[in-house]
């Protein structure tokens, strides 16, 4: 089995990711679906700042899992073995820790970097991480039922073409960004239209539309 995996994005009335003010209702809508993780992309967490200072003997320790912790924990597939910087994530405010998922390319020195720092994680596929045999360890090995999905829209839209999203939550804002922007669905690839069906609907702060659908299974 896998958790449920919940698609959650803040776009612009005309799909952009972003080019849009920040008004905290992203984290609001996402807190009240109480999922276990936090799915990332590698370049999301890549382009989280522009500097990092250096590690220090704390980056090598494994954070104390406390029951009355109620940070989520964040899965990352890295399979090509790209980032150095987990550590300024690692025991921050929002992120209690990381589980990386890797495949059987990933490179043998990046891999030794997670184990000398004690990070968690899965190798599943061979070039490339095999999701679905992901979602089955997290479900089976970590107890988690429900994951969201933090990303610009390469890794989603990956997932939706291999059927394993389960919701699409979208904040819609109100403003048109433009064509220099990148838009949330700009690599999916499908071979059939899928049908969505609306499970919420809601104005929220008189100005946003929060849409929720699920995508029915066969």
């Amino acid at each position: 089995m896998k958790p449920k995996v919940i698609m959650h994005t803040q776009i612009s009335l005309d799909g952009c990711i972003r080019g849009f003010i920040d008004t905290g209702i992203y984290y609001t809508i996402a807190n009240q679906f109480n999922a276990d993780m936090v799915l990332f992309g590698s370049k999301t967490v890549c382009m989280a700042a522009e500097q990092y200072p250096p590690e220090t003997e704390k980056a090598f320790i494994k954070p104390a899992d406390m029951p009355e912790d109620k940070r989520s924990l964040w899965v990352v597939p890295d399979s090509r073995g790209t980032l150095r910087n987990l550590h300024v994530f690692r025991d921050s405010e929002y992120c209690k820790d990381f589980i990386i998922l890797a495949s059987a390319s990933t490179p043998k020195n990046y891999i030794e970097y997670l184990k000398e720092r004690n990070y968690d994680f899965i190798i599943a596929g061979d070039d490339n991480v095999d999701y679905a045999k992901a979602f089955e360890v997290l479900y089976d090995k970590y107890n988690c039922r429900i994951i969201r999905t933090d990303s610009g829209g390469e890794l989603t839209n990956v997932l939706i073409k291999q059927g394993l999203v389960d919701e699409i939550s979208l904040i819609i804002s109100p403003c048109l960004v433009g064509t220099n922007t990148p838009q949330l669905f700009r690599s999916l690839s499908i071979q059939d239209k899928l049908e969505l069906k609306l499970i919420g609907c809601e104005t929220v702060d008189d100005n946003y539309v929060s849409l929720n659908y699920i995508i029915p299974k066969d």
